[in-house]
């Protein structure tokens, strides 16, 4: 059920953000991170939409207590843009899933205190190696992110990263 709702809203929300036309470079994180349990999802660059590029940075990683901490950007290539502070994260070998709350955004449809959520899969280094990220959903209600990196879902679509790395470990 989660995963269908997911799904649905992510594809019209992200459809409704991409109608907007403006263009501002991303301000990006500091990537650092480790983790006592070996647990972190970090990473940065671009993926080709229909619309254009869009760019991405995040970080999460998980504390020696099992708590998380972290955040990400995404910006979409009409500009618009939201940032969220991370809530919770799952590794499975080279994917992660990473969910948190939005606390910035400039786009109009983008809600302040929803959660966002995406999921992230590296593929190695060198040649030939290709990462990928998912779309990023956002809007949904408090406790969705801790359901999303529970169930761990690959609902969302994939999108092969450009200029970029994505280390999950």
């Amino acid at each position: 059920m989660i995963v269908h709702r997911l799904f649905l809203l992510s594809v019209a929300a992200l459809a409704a953000a991409s109608c907007t036309e403006g263009s501002h470079p991303l301000a990006p994180d500091a990537l650092l991170s480790h983790s006592v349990a070996g647990h972190r999802v970090v990473g940065s660059g671009h993926v080709q939409t229909a619309a254009g590029q869009r760019e991405f940075t995040f970080h999460a990683i998980e504390e020696p207590g099992g708590g998380v901490t972290g955040s990400y950007k995404i910006v979409l290539p009409n500009g618009l843009f939201f940032e969220a502070d991370v809530t919770c994260m799952a590794v499975d070998g080279n994917t992660g899933w990473v969910a948190g709350i939005i606390r910035a955004t400039n786009a109009g449809i983008v809600v302040v205190g929803s959660r966002s959520m995406f999921w992230a899969r590296d593929d190695g280094e060198g040649e030939g190696a290709a990462d990928v990220v998912s779309s990023a959903a956002f809007n949904f209600p408090e406790g969705t992110d801790l359901g999303f990196c529970e169930e761990r879902p690959l609902i969302l679509p994939p999108m092969t990263v450009t200029d970029g790395n994505v280390q999950v470990r």
